[in-house]
């Protein structure tokens, strides 16, 4: 008899044990923070926008500046945010310069961002990132948007309590699961949607 429920009560904790695969953890956001933003819906489609290499924290280099430039390049135009957007090569180091290089490159606004800090994380998560976002006027040096969000995928970590240990005993072995993409560049595609979105839906709609 007490075998019986021992093998009954195994059965059913395992069950449950692998309800974890079905609902993997995923990123959590912080809404973005909006510091500035437009006073009227006067943020043009036809604008055209010059995206300079994001400054980056200590532990990621430079070249990954230009490539988070590229990717906020491409969510934009994908949102449709701007119709022309351009990457422009030269690192800035404070606003001043930034509006500086975007009125050389002939463009109407740029955007000026920075990667205050970034950790890549593991398998079991930990990523996080935090990005703050700057969108100037170069003709008037006038702040249109300032926008910052963090986003984070918390630790997934291992069961070691007795209940996992003792179905662990009495179970084949189990195949570890692929690990996933790299969490912080899907993270930083997010964040740039975010932001996209907002610059979209400050505009009036079109006719």
């Amino acid at each position: 008899m007490y075998h019986i429920v021992f093998l009954s009560l195994c059965v059913l904790l395992a069950g449950c044990a692998n309800l974890k695969h079905f609902f993997p953890l995923s990123a959590c956001s912080e809404a973005p923070a909006v510091y500035i933003r437009p006073v009227s819906a006067d943020l043009s489609r036809q604008a055209v926008v010059g995206v300079l290499p994001f400054q980056m924290p200590a532990n990621m280099s430079r070249e990954q500046g230009a490539g988070v430039a590229a990717l906020f390049k491409d969510v934009l135009l994908a949102k449709q945010a701007f119709q022309v957007v351009r990457l422009l090569d030269t690192r800035f180091g404070d606003i001043n310069e930034a509006i500086l290089y975007g009125r050389r490159a002939k463009v109407d606004l740029v955007l000026a961002g920075r990667i205050n800090y970034a950790i890549d994380g593991a398998d079991l998560g930990g990523a996080r990132v935090d990005v703050s976002v700057r969108l100037v006027n170069v003709a008037t040096g006038n702040t249109i948007w300032y926008v910052e969000q963090t986003m984070d995928k918390p630790m997934e970590y291992p069961d070691v309590g007795f209940v996992n240990r003792l179905l662990t005993a009495f179970s084949a072995p189990e195949v570890r699961r692929p690990a996933g993409p790299p969490a912080l560049p899907n993270m930083l595609a997010k964040i740039a949607g975010n932001m996209a979105d907002l610059f979209v839906d400050s505009r009036d709609p079109l006719p």
